[in-house]
């Protein structure tokens, strides 16, 4: 299997209009993404990146809309800018990722180890306050748009993916992304756990799937790829043993350019 790069740095924050009038807000240190889902009431920004200056700042520049926070879990890079925003939300399933890993001192630690991300520590946002707590199946209405809620353990045991009714676009967080899933850290959920998580997506009939890092775009075959993985991985197949990204060894398996690896204790 191709090892991938990191991506390398990037200093300022960029902002890509996609389809459906969703726009792309990818962050330094490495590109780390938002999505600002407008409606004609209010616009929702699906998960805030590291922290690093002020995405509120950019988010006014984009909308004079009453903005709000949904996280998709709750890892530094996706929740460590929530401290600018006053209505912020997450799974509560999630709170114990949120609590430890989006504090200033864990991001850091986290952003020190990044490429470029040394100097940016000085710049990043406070520790953000507990968000308020999402449930399974809740509906946000935008004015004309709504967002629903769908917990979707994977990656993390408190994730969600939020489908946009109308446009049929998922927002899938850090699972099921086209490139490489990870199941690898203390937080994550089981092997079985994530296939059902995979089964209830594909049973949306998306269209289309917005992930957490690039390459962020992808078709719903990303979700038929992965649960290939977990079915196989189910049988009894370990995959390719190799040392993973924290020093924890454990396992990688590839199915049609998309990877997925994980470590033996969220077998189940």
């Amino acid at each position: 299997m191709e090892r991938k790069m990191p991506p390398p740095p990037q200093k300022e924050t960029a902002v890509t209009p996609l389809e459906e009038g969703i726009l792309e807000i990818s962050m330094p240190p490495v590109g780390f993404i938002s999505y600002l889902v407008p409606g004609s009431e209010r616009a929702a920004l699906i998960d805030t990146g590291m922290g690093v200056g002020s995405l509120r700042s950019e988010v006014e520049k984009l909308t004079s809309l009453p903005v709000f926070v949904i996280n998709t879990h709750g890892h530094p890079d996706h929740a460590g800018g929530n401290a600018e925003f006053e209505e912020t939300y997450i799974a509560p399933e999630e709170y114990d990722v949120f609590q430890r890993m989006a504090t200033l001192e864990f991001r850091k630690d986290d952003i020190s180890r990044m490429p470029g991300g040394k100097e940016l520590a000085e710049k990043l946002q406070p520790t953000p306050p507990l968000p308020k707590p999402l449930s399974d199946g809740q509906v946000f209405d935008l004015g004309g748009r709504t967002l629903r809620i769908i917990y979707a353990p994977g990656h993390t045991h408190g994730s969600i993916a939020i489908l946009d009714e109308g446009s049929g676009t998922l927002f899938t967080g850090d699972n099921a992304m086209s490139r490489n899933t990870s199941m690898h850290e203390w937080n994550s959920a089981t092997i079985s756990q994530y296939r059902a998580t995979l089964e209830r997506l594909k049973a949306l009939h998306p269209k289309k799937l917005l992930c957490g890092h690039r390459p962020n775009v992808s078709g719903p075959e990303v979700l038929d790829r992965h649960l290939k993985i977990m079915n196989r991985i189910l049988s009894g197949e370990k995959g390719e043993e190799r040392t993973l990204r924290g020093g924890a060894v454990g396992f990688v398996l590839e199915e049609e350019g998309s990877t997925f690896d994980y470590t033996p204790e969220h077998l189940g």
